[in-house]
């Protein structure tokens, strides 16, 4: 950041107007002009730090000003960066093409070295978008950039430079690598001389990452990323990533790049036309016998009507450009009368009986026999015309079977029972399943059949705990789960999310999900958008869809849950118990036992045979993961991410004595003081793995608040810590009924007591200290007559304050 001589000088430099002084000035001593995020709904807004600046900027879109705010920052030509600047007035035309007047707020302004500018980013095909619904305000240059003429010319008057950068549709591989090299230049790390560099190229022109590493005997990458950031090493920025070491591959000289294909592989997927031959051309092993039956009849010199009948066949079949063998092939497919001899009243009668004026079904939800049905047809249509002529019962019969299975289905079970009864769909229409580790994953929530425990007191609380999956489908591993006592939420998605890039350090690149509330969430929607993770949201209330995670579950509930001695599922063999042996009555686990049972099942589930894989869900993950490294998102369990994963809470009062209150904890930081007497409310979002943390937006960056007991979670085994944020979070309001039920018990036990006590209480008398010591010197009275003078008042004990457990 330029200080105030470094900016007067910039300011003379480029012989700015005053106007654009005045500008400038007002966005570099002001805050940002409004909060990113308060009317985005799906967008991602991100606050990051630049080291130019030395503060955060804040970006409303990830892959729009989140990219430009890197690549500005990677720039050496840019010396300083501001967001949401002071709006201004423009001039655009509106849909009726009459101009009026609008306030509007640019993204950034630039100080760069060849002078300041005035930025507007946006998707490169919101842009076209833009230009095609309104040509009058935005246009396409010769060169490929684009123009906002009402802004151009709003800033124009101010003597101020504007620009609209488009970014590209797909920009992720060059912003992750600007992103990492940015991050690398704060590493401390020595610099590879030009010497060894040219030693290591005079072997081979072409090095990968990974490779180029191991051969110069390096401990990590950082000394390779600062050659690339000095321009002295080059890689395909937009098809690699440094990231993936193995498959970024380093040339010396930039002209050498359009020689590395030759070096690595490249996966290429070609999707299979749709294909439709002709029958005559690919006859049946019967018509193909036929056909050479009649050529060789015709070449023994058999004469008669059906050879000369053949010899036209032929000669008909050459005019049209086909052989003697394929003109001679039989056309039974073409042959019968396909024609309905149904009038079309008969057919609109009885197809409107069959869905409409019949009820297919009776009270028990059975379906009636086709006699019956026969019968009410025909008494149907005598009630139309006495002289209409019903079909027979033959002809019925197959208009019955010909409807749809699905329509009878949904007179019977509704859409549900519709969609498992319709036809599947046309393969070549489909869906291609993945065939690669974290290519596409199922997330999905069952309830598990067993009582967890969350509260032991004179006898066990219990409630059935939520299991949210996160399943691989190309190798059916199960990459993360996750275990909530509440119905499933957004907390329960940002755990599974979470818990996948804890155990893996990457998520997929594809999620299907149903169309559930959490799933459909603004914050689901945020959330696999920060990771450049493609969405699906499978139909609703179709239950061929995710039948993937639905097989993991019933597995897990006959092949394990079953097998243990208490549970809910054996309800085939229930009955053959007595009552008080029955499974049901041992369903109690504790919520740890129950975490580690489920990861042993999943850990044996992942070494076994799985459909008509030859290889288990484990080797395949392994060999998916080694040969296709690039297919999985990579993702650190960082700051950034933390944050972003974390669910909002909306605003909390600050004691800045104390911290934030929320349910039974207290947060803090000493970041918060800063603020006392400036907020007395501020934005919070909840971890939803720690119980002991809360992030607090201050300014324009998040904090991180602890309770007291940070340290001693810290020191607990993985399982533990999960066991202790369900209990301490969700099982909460169930504990506070607890407390309200002994408090109740507490006023009957008191007043028993007090009934009990006896009538008369004594009275304690305090003595003053002036008479106590007079007792004590032994002045010739005894305490009797002392008393007698003394001033007395009645003890007053301190009020004792009830607090519960959870209160600390």
């Amino acid at each position: 950041m330029l200080t105030e001589l470094q900016f007067h000088r910039y300011l003379e430099e480029h012989n700015l107007s005053q106007d654009a002084i005045d500008y400038i000035a007002r966005v570099r001593s002001s805050e940002p002009s409004r909060m990113v995020g308060t009317h985005a709904r799906t967008n991602i807004c991100s606050w990051t730090y630049s080291t130019k600046m030395g503060q955060t900027i804040s970006s409303e879109s990830r892959k729009g000003e989140k990219a430009f705010v890197l690549l500005a920052e990677y720039d050496d030509m840019v010396v300083e960066i501001w967001d949401q600047l002071e709006p201004v007035t423009i001039i655009k035309t509106i849909k009726t093409g009459r101009r009026q007047r609008y306030s509007y707020t640019p993204d950034f302004l630039l100080l760069k070295n060849d002078g300041p500018c005035v930025v507007e980013v946006k998707m490169e095909e919101e842009v076209l978008e833009k230009i095609q619904c309104n040509p009058s305000d935005w246009i396409k240059n010769s060169d490929g950039s684009y123009q906002h003429l009402p802004a151009k010319e709003a800033f124009g008057k101010a003597g101020l430079h504007f620009i609209v950068y488009a970014v590209p549709s797909s920009p992720g591989f060059k912003v992750l690598n600007i992103e990492n090299l940015i991050r690398n230049r704060s590493y401390e790390s020595r610099s590879l001389s030009t010497s060894e560099l040219d030693r290591v190229f005079d072997e081979s022109f072409c090095w990968s990452l990974y490779e180029l590493r191991k051969r110069l005997k390096l401990e990590c990458y950082s000394e390779i990323l600062k050659a690339i950031d000095r321009e002295e090493l080059f890689f395909d920025w937009d098809r690699q990533l440094i990231s993936e070491p193995k498959g970024c591959f380093l040339v010396r000289h930039k002209a050498h790049l359009e020689f590395v294909s030759d070096f690595k592989g490249v996966g290429v997927y070609e999707q299979s036309d749709s294909i439709s031959v002709n029958a005559a051309r690919c006859p049946t092993e019967k018509q193909a016998e036929a056909a050479i039956a009649k050529i060789e009849r015709i070449r023994s010199g058999e004469a008669g009507r059906s050879v000369r009948r053949w010899k036209a066949q032929i000669k008909e079949g050459e005019a049209r450009g086909v052989s003697a063998f394929e003109a001679l092939i039989p056309r039974w497919l073409y042959s019968g009368n396909r024609r309905t001899r149904l009038t079309h009243s008969q057919e609109s009668c009885l197809k409107k009986f069959l869905l409409e004026g019949s009820t297919l079904y009776d009270n028990e939800s059975r379906f009636k026999s086709t006699y019956r049905l026969y019968i009410e047809y025909r008494s149907y249509v005598k009630d139309i015309d006495q002289a209409f002529t019903p079909v027979s019962k033959k002809t019925f019969t197959k208009a019955l079977e010909r409807i749809a299975p699905e329509k009878l289905a949904k007179l019977k079970g509704g859409r549900r029972a519709e969609n498992a009864a319709s036809a599947p769909s046309n393969p070549l229409d489909r869906q291609l399943k993945a065939d690669i580790a974290w290519q596409r994953v199922a997330i999905d929530h069952f309830l598990a059949k067993i009582y967890l425990v969350y509260f032991d007191g004179d006898y066990p609380y219990v409630m059935r705990p939520w299991v949210t999956v996160m399943l691989d489908l190309a190798t059916s591993s199960v990459l993360a789960f996750c275990v909530s006592f509440k119905a499933p939420s957004r907390v329960s998605v940002a755990r599974v999310m979470r818990e996948c890039v804890r155990r893996h350090g990457k998520l997929p690149r594809e999620i299907i999900v149903d169309r559930g509330a959490d799933f459909r969430s603004v914050y689901f929607y945020a959330l696999v958008a920060h990771n450049m993770i493609e969405l699906v949201l499978r139909p609703a209330s179709h239950s061929r869809y995710g039948a993937e995670v639905e097989r993991l579950i019933g597995e897990f509930k006959t092949q394990w849950l079953s097998q243990r001695p208490g549970n809910l599922t054996d309800y085939k063999n229930a009955r053959s118990f007595d009552g008080e042996s029955k499974p049901d009555k041992f369903a109690v686990m504790s919520a740890y036992d129950f975490y580690c049972e489920f990861e042993r099942f999943v850990q044996w589930r992942s070494f076994n045979p799985r459909g008509i894989i030859s290889e288990s869900p484990a080797k395949a993950l392994a060999r998916h993961e080694k040969e296709f490294p690039f297919m999985a998102i990579p993702q650190e369990l960082n700051e950034e991410y933390m944050v972003a994963s974390s669910v909002d809470q909306g605003k909390y009062k600050v004691d800045y004595a104390r911290g934030i209150h929320i349910d039974p904890m207290w947060y803090y930081n000493p970041e918060l003081r800063q603020y006392q007497g400036q907020k007395k409310s501020l934005e919070c979002r909840k971890d939803p793995d720690n119980p002991h943390v809360i992030y607090v937006l201050v300014g324009r960056e998040w904090i991180q608040c602890q309770t007291s007991s940070i340290n001693r979670f810290s020191s607990l085994d993985p399982v533990s810590q999960r066991v202790e944020s369900l209990l301490v979070t969700e099982s909460y309001n169930d504990k506070k009924l607890i407390k309200q039920q002994a408090d109740e018990e507490l006023v009957g036990i008191l007043r028993e007591m007090t009934e009990k006590s006896e009538d008369r209480r004594s009275m304690i008398l305090e003595v003053s200290s002036d008479e106590s010591d007079k007792m004590d010197s032994g002045e010739g009275q005894s305490i009797f007559d002392a008393l007698k003078g003394a001033e007395v008042s009645q003890l007053a004990t301190e009020d004792w304050e009830v607090k519960h457990v959870w209160d600390d």
